[in-house]
Order: structure tokens, then C-alpha cells, then sequence
């Protein structure tokens, strides 16, 4: 299994776990499923009896894991070195999150920080299961990877998970902007994404949008919001390409 790398893409309702080939970024298999617990003892139980159930190698090139969750956010890196991971998400979120739950990940290629909330249950589980695993917030690892390809185009990306999108646009080899939308119908992904095209006037140069999934159901919505964007006619410059899934990404951010 020396070219597989598994991947892992899981937030507090879903969990995908992949087997991707690290030398051309495609999924060998994938199988998504639906998370339904309240707490920490109820996560454990139920990822135990799902991965129990897979035939997985006994070993692979690299193991990483994309938590997904809403509430992270994009520090400047003179900022971070400033302060603590603790205090921004604190200043940013409110300070109802433990201490021991907060995390981030350095984007050296941006200069920046990606602060997250992580849930102990998350780091318990896997660290114990696969030690050698990497942890990212899902956001980062997008940016990273996008980051490692061509970026002087226009690019607006739509990453869309469980019950968020991450919007961000790249050009001149800089992010330009970045943020994430609560969306829970197709119908609300069409509403921010033309919302900020409009007023950021993203339509008005050539460049690509497209969107990125992580399972079945954000599959689903990507391609139902693809269809009423295209029946819109309101990208103007800009090509609408094809939706490619996000944890394809993994393999180029350990």
C-alpha cells in the first residue's frame, strides 16, 4: 500500500473514509456514513463498529484526517505570533470551548494561521488508532492544496460540506477572499455564492468557479446548486467547471 494514502474526512454528522492513490489524486473506494451521537462515549462506540466493519490494509503511505466544522477562521500569521491559538478563537467564537479543544494549522504558502475547534473525541480515537495520522482542518487543507497548483487566474472555489460552505477566491497567486456560509439547502448555497460573485463583481473577469464535495450528500447539493446557477445566467465571465471532491486534496497536505 506504499502509493494509498487513507483519507479521512469527518465532522460531528458524517464521516467518509477513502483510499486514495497519492500518484495521480484518485479514489481507489470510498464509503460514507452518517454520525448521530450526543457525546464523546457515543462517537467512540460508533467509528469503532465502522471501521471494524472495513477491510482495511494493515498499513499505508500516509493516514490524514479533515475535520470539518464552521467555526474556524483564517489569522494573519504576524497576528498569530502575537498573540495564542486560545485567546484569537476565544476573541472570534466566544470562550465556551475548552482550551484543550482548540487547534490550528500553519498556511506558510498565505501567511497565515487556520484556527478550528476540535473535539477531544476526534484526537482520542484516531491518534489511538492510527498513530502516525495528521490532523488539518478541512479549509486548510483545501487552501493548501489549491495553493500548490497554478493561482495567478481567477479561481472561485465553493467547498461544501454537511451544513457550511467555505467560499474562497484565488488570484495573482493570493487569496483575495475567504469565508464560511451556514447553508442548509441547495437553494442557500445559489443564494451566498451569487450573493458574493455580485458584490466582490467576481463575474465581471475571466476565471473558474467550482465546487468541491466530500460525500454523497454535499455531491447532491453541489450538483443541485450547479443546475439552478447555470439556469441563472449570472457568472458573467466566468466558467463554471467540474465539481471534484475535496478529499482528493488530502494527498498533497501531508
Amino acid at each position: 500500500m506504499s502509493n494509498i494514502q487513507l483519507a479521512i474526512f469527518i465532522s460531528k454528522t458524517s464521516v467518509s473514509i477513502a483510499e486514495v492513490f497519492r500518484s495521480n489524486q484518485t479514489i481507489h473506494w470510498q464509503k460514507d456514513f452518517e454520525l448521530l451521537e450526543s457525546n464523546a462515549e457515543g462517537y467512540r462506540t460508533q467509528l469503532t463498529k465502522i471501521f471494524s466493519e472495513l477491510d482495511l490494509s494493515s498499513e499505508y503511505s500516509d493516514y490524514s484526517l479533515a475535520w470539518s466544522s464552521p467555526k474556524q477562521a483564517l489569522i494573519p500569521l504576524t497576528l498569530f505570533n502575537e498573540s495564542t491559538s486560545v485567546d484569537l478563537y476565544h476573541l472570534l467564537f466566544g470562550d465556551t470551548v475548552d482550551a484543550n479543544m482548540i487547534d490550528f494549522s500553519r498556511l506558510m504558502e498565505l501567511s497565515m494561521v487556520s484556527i478550528y475547534e476540535i473535539p477531544d473525541w476526534v484526537k482520542s480515537f484516531f491518534v489511538i488508532k492510527f498513530p502516525t495520522i495528521v490532523f488539518k482542518h478541512e479549509h486548510a487543507i483545501t487552501l493548501r492544496a489549491l495553493f500548490q497548483k497554478n493561482t495567478f487566474n481567477r479561481k472561485v472555489i465553493i467547498s461544501v460540506c454537511d451544513d457550511y460552505i467555505n467560499l474562497a477566491v484565488i488570484q495573482h497567486n493570493e487569496l483575495k477572499f475567504s469565508n464560511t456560509f451556514e447553508c442548509q439547502t441547495a437553494d442557500d448555497i445559489v443564494y451566498h455564492v451569487l450573493y458574493v460573485i455580485e458584490k466582490e463583481k467576481l463575474n465581471t473577469e475571466k476565471g473558474e468557479l467550482f465546487f468541491l464535495y466530500s460525500n454523497e450528500k454535499t455531491l447532491n447539493a453541489v450538483q443541485a446548486a450547479q443546475n439552478t446557477i447555470k439556469n441563472l445566467h449570472k457568472l458573467g465571465s466566468l466558467a463554471l467547471t467540474e465539481a471534484d471532491s475535496s478529499i482528493k486534496l488530502q494527498t498533497l497536505c501531508v
